[in-house]
C-alpha cells in the first residue's frame, strides 16, 4: 500500500500542492512556467525597491523635516550665501540671517552657522540618495538574473545603511 500525504482537493480531484507560484496545473501535473517566474521576480524587485524608497522618504523627513520647513531652510541658506558672497555687509543683513542673530551671535556667525548646517544636510541627503539609488539598481539587476535572495540582501543592506545614517546623525 502506498500512502501519499499532503494531497489537496481541487476541482473534485486530489493533487499535490503547488510547488511554487511559478507552477501551473496542466490537468495532470504541475508545470514550471519560466515566464511566470521572471514576472514574479520582477514584481518582487519592485516591491523591494518601494520598501527602500519608503525608508528613504522617512529618513528624508527625519533629516529635513516637513517640506515647507525644508524650503525655509533652503531660502535661509541661499540668503546666507549671498550675504557671505557680498562680504557680510552690516547694513544689508537678510531677514532669514538676522532671525538667527541672538545671544551674542553676530550676523556673520549666524550666516556661517546656517551655511554649515545646510552643507551637512546636503551631504546627508546625497548620502541617502546614493544609498537608495545604488540599492535599487542592485535589486533590479539581481532580480533580473533570477537571484531574488541576493536582491533581498541588497534591500536589507540598504535599509541597514539608511538606519545607520539616521542613527549616526541623531547620536
Amino acid at each position: 500500500m502506498i500512502v501519499i500525504q499532503e494531497l489537496h482537493q481541487c476541482d473534485g480531484e486530489l493533487r499535490l500542492p503547488q510547488p511554487s507560484a511559478a507552477h501551473e496545473w496542466d490537468g495532470q501535473n504541475w508545470i514550471f512556467n519560466a515566464d511566470r517566474q521572471i514576472a514574479l521576480d520582477l514584481q518582487e524587485a519592485e516591491r523591494l525597491c518601494a520598501k527602500v524608497d519608503a525608508a528613504a522618504d522617512n529618513a528624508r523627513n527625519a533629516l529635513a523635516g516637513d517640506p515647507l520647513k525644508a524650503m525655509e531652510y533652503a531660502q535661509a541658506a541661499a540668503d546666507a550665501q549671498a550675504f557671505s558672497d557680498a562680504g557680510y555687509p552690516k547694513k544689508e543683513v537678510p531677514l532669514s540671517v538676522a532671525a538667527w542673530v541672538a545671544k551674542g551671535r553676530t550676523a556673520k556667525q549666524a550666516a556661517e552657522q546656517i551655511l554649515s548646517k545646510a552643507e551637512q544636510l546636503t551631504e546627508h541627503l546625497l548620502t541617502l540618495r546614493t544609498l537608495r539609488l545604488k540599492a535599487k539598481a542592485q535589486i533590479r539587476a539581481q532580480a533580473g538574473k533570477g537571484k531574488v535572495d541576493l536582491a533581498r540582501g541588497a534591500a536589507d543592506d540598504a535599509l541597514i545603511g539608511i538606519r545607520a545614517l539616521i542613527n549616526g546623525i541623531s547620536s
